[in-house]
């Protein structure tokens, strides 16, 4: 069996410099451990065994070994919701299993949001002018990863949710009542049955990678709801 692991929700520091994670609506304080845990696990999608290597080579270089061990920390932030985790025989299953009732927001890529990064770069950081314009940078789509970023224009949508949009054609879904009416018009049809239905589909194939190649280039955060 394959597990993979990924993280939930979107960073951001307090007026006083004090780190936290965003998910679901509400704001979660982390622990050195734990926010070590999670970094780990940002914009990237890892099995157990390189989740707990990077952990314990990212502790003994920062220099903050605990007491508790890798498994303790790995349990709270899933327990917390802050970290997901799917598991199955193969790859795409297992990966289908982790982001299939994952919500997807598109990430904070303002020409705002870039220019203040390029400052706290060359000026906190004193990174050189040119390595420090990298944060300019965007990543070439595909046609899929489009195709998904218009879906979530307006609306967060689910992976499954993603999947039965493309399968019927869909591609813009204005408000939450469009969304009911593409989706749930059956009395019978809710959120865990759409994404038991995907589980089968040969939509979810070209979804998946578009979802998870979105999340590699830091075009999208996963939440729940």
């Amino acid at each position: 069996m394959l597990t993979l692991y990924t993280a939930i929700g979107s960073y951001h520091l307090t007026e006083k410099g004090l780190p936290l994670v965003t998910a679901g609506g509400h704001d979660c304080a982390l622990d050195a451990h734990e926010l070590l845990l999670w970094s780990s696990l940002a914009f990237r999608i890892l099995t157990y065994q390189e989740l707990k290597a990077e952990f314990y080579e990212k502790e003994r270089e920062l220099h903050i070994l605990g007491e508790l061990d890798f498994d303790y920390y790995l349990n709270r932030l899933t327990m917390r919701r802050l970290v997901a985790s799917g598991r199955d025989c193969t790859g795409v299953d297992a990966l289908y299993d982790l982001l299939g009732h994952l919500y997807l927001q598109p990430a904070p890529n303002s020409t705002a949001v870039k220019i203040v990064s390029f400052l706290k770069l060359t000026l906190s950081r004193r990174l050189p002018f040119r390595k420090a314009l990298a944060v300019f940078h965007t990543e070439k789509l595909e046609p899929m990863e489009k195709q998904v970023l218009a879906l979530l224009r307006h609306e967060m949508l689910s992976t499954a949710e993603l999947i039965q949009c493309t399968e019927k054609g869909k591609t813009n879904i204005k408000d939450s009542n469009d969304l009911m009416d593409c989706l749930y018009q059956e009395g019978d049809c809710d959120c865990e049955s759409i994404v038991t239905d995907c589980r089968a589909s040969e939509t979810r194939f070209p979804v998946l990678t578009a979802v998870a190649n979105l999340y590699l280039k830091q075009q999208v955060t996963f939440q729940i709801l």
